[in-house]
């Protein structure tokens, strides 16, 4: 198989409708000191607690600057992959809380970031992002997320179509960049509700920007051939090296690189990519900050209904088709930069948090959930707010340089 034609079948290759995940990333502070740097042994020490493992069968696992990130499984519905989150959520926080460390819901750490966790493929990605300074730094080892996972759809011209929830994924994106801005700083001299995202689009910008419109399979397989290769494995020592840039897996493949491709190569590579949204066999939504306390299932909820329940979809469809709001670069980072405090993005929230909540009654989601989602607009987004608006007053300082 060929490297396009594997690309294709890794990016869109499971047709499991209603399929559900969850990736929760939390910042870890000291309940104590709250300013200091948590180590990952301290982290450790923390889950050996658990023992057994999780209730319903999440996995864990650190983030290059101690972040630690949850991740559910597959579930077959909303309502099931909420249940299941909540409950292993609710004993990792028995765990970490029983050593006096603290999950903290926030898109940036206003702490010194710092490569903690000293994987050998960690080391080759932090030495792949210096060349982008500070900014590069900053994001791989200082922020967190909430990331949706939904299946990516079949072959059908319908609701299921894989064409269609790429599309609306997409069209979708710099909204909900916009509703879940939750890591307020100032850059460069300039306040904005999710320095996250801006320093995710500023950081590689071919890494990071959305690729181009058109038919999903052939648009993301031109977009990961087109993209640097982070790092190359040597295969007699094991260690990872930075390939000089630019060096994208197109160029590789036709023979300038320090030896053949693998497949193991392409799928590692793959992993590295880090646009909106990512195929990886089902979509992988990239664009929300970690959200403070149990609001991680309103993002959660909100796709799930947008994407699995055909009246919302409907609707949802026709709202992107309508709106002035577009996905191309520079509306994902205005909308990064503004939050809901600009009125069309505002009003084009309310009517997706609308449309949300109908679907979540048709698919019988836990009332917990809906009532989550009910709290939520009415806290922020019918009120034109983001949780960054909350503390944007006295937003941390982030250099960039």
């Amino acid at each position: 198989m060929g490297a396009r034609d594997l690309i294709i079948a890794h990016a869109f290759s499971r047709d499991h409708p209603g399929r559900t995940g969850v990736e929760l990333e939390w910042l870890v502070h000291a309940a104590d000191a709250p300013a200091r740097p948590v180590t990952p042994v301290e982290i450790e020490a923390a889950l050996d607690r658990i023992g057994g493992g999780l209730p319903g069968g999440a996995a864990l696992s650190l983030e290059p600057g101690g972040q630690l990130e949850l991740s559910s499984r597959a579930a077959r519905s909303l309502g099931e992959c909420a249940e299941n989150t909540a409950r292993d959520l609710a004993v990792l926080r028995e765990a970490t809380a029983g050593r006096g460390l603290v999950l903290l819901g926030s898109g940036l750490d206003h702490r010194p970031v710092h490569l903690t966790v000293r994987a050998p493929r960690y080391v080759a990605l932090s030495r792949y992002y210096e060349q982008f300074g500070d900014a590069g730094r900053t994001l791989l080892c200082g922020t967190a997320s909430v990331q949706v996972n939904v299946d990516a759809g079949d072959a059908s011209d319908g609701w299921r179509g894989r064409s269609r929830r790429w599309a609306l994924t997409n069209a979708l994106g710099p909204v909900l960049m916009a509703m879940f801005a939750n890591s307020p700083a100032v850059l460069r001299g300039t306040r904005v509700r999710s320095a996250r995202q801006m320093l995710r689009l500023q950081t590689d910008p071919a890494r990071s920007t959305p690729p181009p419109a058109g038919e999903p399979r052939t648009s993301w397989a031109e977009y990961a051939l087109d993209t640097s290769v982070v790092s190359v494995q040597c295969p007699a020592t094991g260690r990872w090296d930075v390939p000089s840039p630019p060096f994208t897996l197109r160029r590789w493949l036709r023979g300038d690189g320090p030896r053949p491709v693998r497949t193991a190569d392409v799928f590692h590579h793959l992993k590295s990519l880090v646009a909106p949204v990512r195929a990886t066999g089902h979509l992988e939504l990239r664009m929300i900050d970690a959200q403070p306390d149990d609001d991680w299932v309103v993002p959660l909820a909100v796709v799930a209904a947008l994407l699995d329940d055909e009246a919302a979809s409907d609707a949802a469809c026709r709202l992107v088709g309508a709106w002035p709001v577009r996905a191309g670069r520079p509306d994902w980072v205005y909308a990064a930069r503004t939050g809901l405090s600009d009125p069309t993005l505002a009003a084009a929230a309310q009517t997706v948090i609308r449309i949300a909540a109908d679907g979540l009654t048709r698919l019988d989601t836990p009332p917990w959930v809906r009532a989550a989602v009910e709290r939520y607009a009415d806290t922020y987004t019918l009120r034109g707010l983001s949780p960054a608006d909350l503390h944007l007053s006295r937003p941390p300082v982030v250099a960039v340089a």
